[in-house]
């Protein structure tokens, strides 16, 4: 992608958060209250209601939510991102990772938000300012990396095949609650650990709470699996994205 196509993908992403912000009475104030009210009903629930969760459970769920909910929301959003540009396409040619790369920057803006909003809280917590802290910035990197190649293969694909999205959908449910969120992985053993580490986020989630909350690096050979998976998906996405990319103007 050229440099011009760059700069139009960074226009995009700010026009776009602009005219979010713009939309209600409390603009910008929503990307804050939107992650907290999304964290305080899954406390409310696991932490209160189920009575689940011992010491410093609170930021253990926080820290793994505000990971999975960055993933999630770049995904399901990418799914239609290329239906949703029909009118753009209609106009001028563009390259069609396009569309999926402004969803993907756009939620990236809004997860470092949060993602501050997560550090501020861990400090109040009583969480130490650590030299592990500094891994955040890789961290973030590979997240983003994983994210990309998530997102240009399946909105390269969902416009031939439809049904994809449906799937998509209750295969993110499914991830959902196997990724981690809500018990500790590094718990299990056997057959089900081995299965449930082939989900990406699984390794993601548990490298972001080594850093924040357990004072320790993250599992290097488990984010080297993330590195290597995410770099497949982004070349395969962008090879799909290239290969049909006459097609989706007459399938959009």
């Amino acid at each position: 992608m050229t440099p011009h196509y760059l700069q139009l993908i960074l226009y995009k992403t700010r026009a776009d958060l602009k005219v979010e912000a713009a939309r209600g009475y409390m603009g910008m104030l929503w990307w804050v209250l939107e992650p907290l009210l999304y964290m305080g009903a899954f406390y409310i629930i696991f932490a209160v209601a189920l009575k689940r969760g011992g010491e410093n459970f609170v930021p253990w769920l926080l820290t793994g939510l505000v990971s999975w909910k960055w993933f999630d929301t770049s995904v399901r959003m990418s799914l239609t991102s290329i239906s949703a540009g029909k009118g753009l396409m209609s106009q001028v040619y563009m390259p069609k990772l396009f569309f999926p790369a402004v969803i993907v920057l756009k939620n990236s803006v809004k997860f470092l938000v949060t993602l501050g909003l997560l550090l501020v809280f861990l400090l109040i917590y009583g969480f130490p300012l650590s030299l592990y802290w500094l891994a955040i910035l890789p961290l973030v990197g590979l997240q983003l990396l994983l994210i990309t190649g998530v997102a240009f293969t399946i909105s390269a694909l969902t416009p031939l095949w439809p049904d994809l999205k449906l799937l998509m959908n209750n295969v993110l449910m499914l991830m959902f609650f196997l990724s981690g969120v809500f018990f500790d992985t590094s718990q299990l053993q056997g057959w089900l650990s081995w299965l449930l580490s082939l989900n990406p986020m699984v390794h993601v989630i548990r490298a972001w709470r080594d850093v924040l909350l357990n004072g320790q690096w993250p599992d290097v050979p488990g984010l080297f699996y993330v590195l290597l998976l995410s770099l497949a998906l982004l070349v395969l996405g962008q090879y799909l994205l290239k290969r049909w990319d006459r097609l989706y103007p007459r399938l959009a």
